[in-house]
């Protein structure tokens, strides 16, 4: 980016930069539902059907190559002229073809490397920042975005293991280790971009809470353990917490939305353990609902987790589960109605679409300024940016 530099008895320009303009490219909208005035989101999902009725054949054949070509050129253009100072973009991530024809993986596999390249070419230069997104169950970074890694100035990874290391163990420089990359200045850059991330949840979908003394079920948990540990446990320790009096709600069937939301609402705790990854929707959804979770615990980085005996429980999977249990339903109405609106204060500040979305571009911001040029004056001359003349941009 170029900038204005004082020349010889020129005037310092007055007034601060305008906010940073964002271009975001994926499939769903984050930072442009949260920014809609300054941001540009690319929907990347180059399908037949219309974007908007999801009809498949919408048009003939021509037709429809013409719409294509269209919105593959308006991609291109957008990304070309650079008129944004922030790139947000999702990973990768893996193939997800298991089972499928070969032919199948190699064009998920094209379409993985395309989107890549579009990402790289509209963060291109230095002036650019680029901030990756990782929504994956993974603990690790999928080797297909080690190049995002290399690149990017930030990379937000749910899942993010205390450890980062852990996190970075598939993607660190070829013949490195863990313990060789704690002391390598090149791995150490790559740590230090990690952030944590989070699923999150709509803002609409926080309710005014029962008081826990109206609820009907103490504890709730509907789910298939799917071969995952700590799941079997609890499901062999809920008949017995039963027996011992306590108001247990577990469903063997699917439930239906309302129905998932009703018994959520109506009960005192819901059991939220995590499944191929821990961060989970469920986590946000019982305390949007108005109940307190309880968790199992795994070791992981949050934005700002869920404190115990704060905002919910955590239970550790190589204790008694059923004493664990007991002892903890045994929290009065009064302890479980301020834990409710504990959860529901964080989840509203953290962990809404809009709260991530202010996260990721104010840690992004934080890196340093993205300031957009200056109209010069007649005593001013454009020339290429310098560290020691750049201002901090406002938000």
């Amino acid at each position: 980016m170029e900038t204005v530099s004082e020349s010889p008895g020129a005037a310092v320009p007055e007034g601060p930069p305008g906010p940073p303009r964002i271009l975001e490219l994926g499939l769903m909208p984050l930072v442009a539902a949260a920014f809609p005035e300054r941001t540009t989101f690319l929907d990347t999902r180059l399908r037949w059907a219309d974007v908007r009725t999801r009809a498949p054949h919408s048009g003939s054949l021509p037709v429809r190559f013409l719409r294509l070509a269209r919105r593959v050129a308006g991609l291109g253009y957008t990304c070309l002229v650079q008129d944004y100072d922030i790139v947000v973009a999702r990973c990768v991530g893996p193939v997800n073809s298991a089972g499928r024809p070969l032919s199948v993986h190699a064009a998920l596999s094209l379409i993985g490397l395309a989107f890549r390249g579009l990402v790289l070419f509209a963060a291109r230069g230095s002036r650019v920042r680029l901030a990756i997104l990782d929504v994956t169950d993974h603990l690790t970074i999928h080797p297909r975005d080690r190049a995002f890694l290399r690149r990017c100035d930030l990379f937000f990874k749910r899942e993010l293991a205390a450890n980062r290391w852990n996190t970075l163990e598939t993607v660190l420089p070829r013949g490195a280790c863990a313990g060789h990359a704690r002391q390598d200045p090149a791995c150490l850059a790559l740590r230090a971009k990690l952030r944590p991330f989070a699923l999150g949840i709509e803002a609409a979908a926080l309710k005014s809470p029962v008081p826990a003394s109206a609820r009907s079920h103490d504890l709730f948990y509907v789910g298939s353990a799917q071969g995952i540990t700590f799941r079997e446990a609890v499901n062999g320790v809920l008949p017995r917490l039963a027996a011992r009096g306590w108001r247990i709600h577990a469903p063997t069937h699917r439930l239906s939305r309302e129905a998932f939301a009703e018994a959520i609402a109506g009960s005192r705790f819901c059991l939220s353990p995590g499944g191929v990854g821990w961060d989970c929707y469920r986590h946000y959804e019982v305390a949007a609902l108005g109940s307190v979770p309880i968790f199992d615990t795994r070791p992981l980085t949050g934005i700002e987790p869920f404190l115990h005996g704060r905002e919910g429980f955590y239970l550790d999977p190589q204790e008694d589960l059923e004493r664990a249990l007991d002892l903890l339903l045994r929290t009065d109405d009064a302890g479980v109605d301020r834990m409710t609106a504990a959860a529901q204060a964080l989840v509203e500040r953290v962990y809404t679409f809009d709260a991530l979305a202010r996260y990721v571009i104010n840690e992004t911001l934080a890196l340093g300024p993205v300031a957009r040029p200056v109209p010069p004056s007649a005593e001013e001359a454009l020339v290429t940016a310098e560290a020691g003349y750049r201002r901090p941009s406002l938000n």
